[in-house]
């Protein structure tokens, strides 16, 4: 019995979640790093700095893990943007099969919450991509742009139009009930697609490190690759509480399932996520509250 998925599936799957370098220019100037936070980071519902370790698997074989980081860095217009990072890479088991290198960033204005860039750096096996969206809202604009392609086009936007990214963090923005059903649109493979996304329960996510979290399960559609799967079924966990992090995301296709989910959170402050989880925590108390509803 062949343990492994079919190579095809392997590079499909491996991008069908958060889960996220070649000849590229970096757009961000390398003049000045750590800049200080600007007035409009105490807005921010997260903490800058905020690491978070997913690990992924293929059933029950560990294929790789991906590390999601936020910081401050200088932009080529003076001001001090959020930049937020997803890399995800194989693990040597897989990469005898298919080789997974893959850094996709936002840039975000803090004040806004708007993307500035939006690039994509992967190698997949023989294939690589390397694109990068310019956001221009004032004019309603995006400029999207393939290196490898060698490609150019011009996308009309809406004034609140983002990528997947920053749409991912902007919902931890959000105080959603049960039975929400959110509509929106996000920029992706050079074009504007409908997002849907509807809350059907409440979960307890069991985490090793972590144990028993609650968490609001996210079920999203949409049409197209990337972040979520067009065919089978895609579901999203996100932790009840003041952080609303992602806790683990399920894929499942009609050949295989593929699950991800938090390792470890690193960075500042000293909650229930970056100290150690413990009884009696707020977190823990609500996680109580939960199960005896």
């Amino acid at each position: 019995m062949n343990l492994y998925p079919p190579v095809h599936e392997i590079r499909r799957l491996l991008l069908t979640a958060v889960l996220f370098a070649g000849p590229y220019a970096d757009p961000t100037p390398s003049r000045g790093e750590n800049p200080a936070p600007p007035p409009a980071a105490t807005n921010l519902w997260f903490p800058v700095g905020e690491t978070i370790r997913y690990d992924i698997y293929w059933g029950i074989i560990h294929v790789g893990e991906s590390l999601v980081t936020t910081g401050w860095v200088p932009h080529d217009d003076g001001r001090t943007m959020l930049r937020i990072r997803f890399d995800t890479h194989s693990n040597k088991v897989l990469s005898k099969l298919y080789p997974v290198s893959d850094v996709q960033e936002s840039l975000i204005d803090p004040a806004t919450f708007l993307p500035v860039y939006f690039r994509k750096d992967s190698r997949q096996g023989r294939h690589v991509y390397n694109e990068l969206t310019r956001f221009d809202h004032a004019a309603g604009k995006a400029y999207w742009e393939s290196y490898t392609k060698g490609k150019q086009k011009v996308v009309d936007i809406q004034p609140d139009t983002r990528d997947l990214i920053t749409m991912m963090y902007y919902i931890r923005s959000m105080n959603y009930a049960l039975g929400t059903q959110l509509v929106t649109q996000v920029f992706t493979d050079e074009k504007i697609y409908d997002l849907f996304i509807t809350i059907p329960r409440k979960d307890i996510v069991e985490l090793p490190k972590y144990g028993r979290v609650a968490s609001l399960m996210f079920e999203p559609e949409a049409a197209f690759e990337g972040l979520f799967v067009r065919k089978g079924k895609m579901y999203m966990w996100v932790s009840d509480d003041a952080r609303r992090i992602c806790t683990k995301i399920e894929a499942t296709v009609p050949v295989a399932s593929v699950r991800i989910q938090i390792a470890e959170v690193t960075g500042p402050g000293e909650d229930f996520w970056v100290g150690k989880a413990k009884e009696g925590s707020p977190e823990t108390t609500v996680l109580r509250r939960h199960k005896h509803k």
